[in-house]
């Protein structure tokens, strides 16, 4: 990949994204991305002071793509706030493979250790995009007795999990369809049908004195 002229920023990140998702994110450095691009090994620096600063900014993108594609997948999926929660979910784990670099990006652990402001505000952004929903989802019968928190520990665990797994490791679980995979999973995690909610105590009387009668 030559560059010849116009905006090297754009170019170092877009083949970052490319390094990224061919060889993973330890194969990514300034140095290699200066000799891709065949441009002076001192460029980049003009641009991104060092590697870790080109991650950020993979990551502050990767971000907001992110939240775009979760809202976009909510609002297609209806008013239902359960079925909205769980269409965040899928879109995640969807963004993830349909973007596997920006994806690594934002979930690398030494991307958000070195963190700015920037990414930090981004990835606010993106976790209260999931507590709005969870609290929707909660709201609206989603296992009203579990806390907020601990659902989104919970959701966020299967969505995460499952983006990872089919990125990193499909074919180890010999998964023919991961588009199938993921419905399945995110069904099990969210899904109205699939919940703990305990009737209420007036509800819970009546179906004892129905099994006294019957």
């Amino acid at each position: 990949m030559a560059y010849h002229h116009g905006n090297l920023r754009k170019a170092l990140l877009e083949r970052a994204a490319e390094v990224i998702a061919e060889s993973g994110i330890e194969a990514l450095s300034l140095r290699a991305l200066a000799r891709d691009l065949g441009v002076s090994h001192a460029a980049p620096r003009a641009h991104f002071a060092d590697r870790q600063a080109l991650l950020g900014e993979l990551a502050k993108e990767g971000f907001r793509l992110c939240v775009d594609a979760m809202r976009a997948g909510a609002d297609a999926a209806g008013p239902d706030p359960v079925a909205r929660y769980r269409a965040l979910g899928r879109s995640y784990v969807q963004f993830a493979l349909d973007q596997p670099s920006y994806f690594r990006a934002i979930s690398h652990p030494d991307v958000m250790s070195h963190a700015d402001r920037d990414v930090l505000a981004a990835h606010r952004a993106w976790v209260e995009t999931l507590r709005d929903g969870v609290e929707a989802a909660r709201a609206a019968g989603w296992h009203p007795e579990v806390d907020v928190d601990t659902l989104l520990a919970f959701s966020c665990a299967g969505a995460i999990g499952t983006a990872q797994l089919l990125t990193d490791s499909p074919i180890a679980f010999d998964f023919d369809d991961l588009d199938a995979v993921a419905d399945a999973v995110l069904d099990l995690v969210v899904h109205r049908s699939r919940t703990t909610a305990l009737p209420a105590p007036d509800d819970a009387r009546a179906t004892e004195d129905e099994r006294k009668v019957s």
